[in-house]
């Protein structure tokens, strides 16, 4: 549903009764009232209680210069063969990146595809040039390359019986690499769910830490929480401290709220099949959710919320990102730097929707002096063409404007 732009529209109406001191949502108010809210990207900078408009950088970590501001390769060499997603990398990847301005890629990789099932579990060699030609093709264009060991299904499904391939991949990576440039970092596990309890996960990353540094004492490791690197995951890891450990990261997503963010996606349940849903809530109209939605209890709660709430407390926005970085802020207590991984909005959100929701989560990560990097997985999250070089030119400019 197209966010209502036009004068004394039910959507700015319902802004306008929302707004309870909060300079955020005056703002949004006088952007309908003048028509402007889809060509401004402006519209959704807030900070604090109460929300006020602004962009106010806080100084990076010395440990986060060369990965501020970055950009998923994915569905490539974290499919189960490359090409099987629709995405095969070419030189074209790099290039456009480097050019855009970005300074790093996050490169996603299934190394546990390529294994044998001998007791060494050594990477198919063939596999590891092509991860030693994708980590040129963005060194040589100074770009930063984060190595995120992404999709190991077995893992999360069986934490003890998988725990000693993983270091043995681990060691294998982290022996390859050890003379490489300290641009590369490594993320040691994408997204730990499922069977990966927090418990569980502590226990082998102490493992896994110990591994690497055998031989990269010093290089930078990405360190995600369990329940798929959710914000309010991250107060259950445990880390070194930095006195123990200066050279670790600690690292999230963010897709909140997820029924906007997924909205329609072909790989979630049927629950996320309803489309329509905007950002900021609520929509000018009450919007029904498809069968499935109303058939499970959160999702069907968050619905009625999302068509009824205003907009200081409506799921569908500002409320529902500051809540999730109250996690962040916790966790940044600890003297740990952060870096977000993955956001990204689908693109069956509409246009409007989708900037305004990609430039509050980046201009919120930046105010704290997180590094990111945007998912774009070729398909659904895509905001670049590599043959052409074209980018979706809204979203460049909301990550990089």
């Amino acid at each position: 549903m197209p966010f209502e732009s036009s004068p004394g529209s039910g959507h700015c109406a319902r802004l306008s009764r929302g707004w309870i001191g909060g300079g955020l949502w005056a703002v949004l108010a006088l952007l309908c009232a003048c028509g402007e809210v889809d060509g401004d990207p402006a519209g959704l900078t807030f900070s604090g209680t109460p929300w006020t408009v602004g962009s106010g950088v806080t100084k990076y970590p010395d440990l986060l210069a060369g990965w501020q501001r970055g950009i998923n390769l994915g569905n490539a060499l974290d499919a189960p063969s490359e090409g099987e997603w629709g995405v095969v990398l070419g030189e074209n990847h790099f290039r456009f990146v480097a050019e855009a301005g970005f300074d790093h890629i996050r490169l996603p990789v299934r190394f546990s595809a390529h294994t044998g099932g001998s007791a060494g579990y050594a990477i198919d060699e063939g596999f590891l040039r092509r991860v030693d030609w994708a980590i040129d093709q963005a060194l040589k264009r100074n770009l930063g390359v984060l190595l995120d060991f992404h999709h190991y299904v077995e893992l999360m499904e069986n934490p003890e019986g998988q725990q000693e391939r993983f270091l043995a991949l681990w060691r294998q990576i982290s022996s390859r690499y050890r003379n490489a440039s300290p641009k590369l970092a490594f993320d040691l596990l994408n997204e730990p769910n499922g069977q990966m309890t927090d418990g569980r996960w502590n226990q082998l990353l102490a493992r896994v830490i110990a591994a690497v540094r055998v031989d990269n004492p010093t290089r930078l490791l990405v360190i995600e929480g369990v329940s798929w690197a959710s914000p309010y995951s991250l107060s259950l890891l445990e880390l070194p401290t930095p006195a123990a450990d200066p050279n670790i990261v600690g690292s999230f997503h963010f897709y909140t709220p997820i029924l906007f963010t997924h909205q329609g996606a072909f790989f979630m349940s049927p629950e996320y099949g309803t489309t329509g849903v905007v950002f900021p809530g609520p929509p000018s109209s009450p919007l029904k959710p498809v069968a499935a939605a109303q058939k499970v209890d959160w999702v069907r709660n968050w619905f009625a919320a999302y068509n009824t709430s205003l907009a200081l407390d409506n799921p569908s926005g500002p409320r529902a990102l500051q809540d999730d970085f109250a996690h962040v802020d916790a966790f940044l207590q600890r003297g740990i730097p952060l870096y977000l991984g993955e956001f990204a909005a689908i693109d069956r959100a509409d246009p409007g929707s989708r900037v305004r929701w990609i430039r509050a989560v980046r201009t919120e990560a930046e105010r704290r002096g997180i590094g990111w990097s945007y998912w774009d997985d070729g398909g659904v999250y895509q905001i670049l063409d590599p043959a052409s070089g074209q980018w979706l030119q809204s979203i460049r400019d909301a990550l990089l404007d």
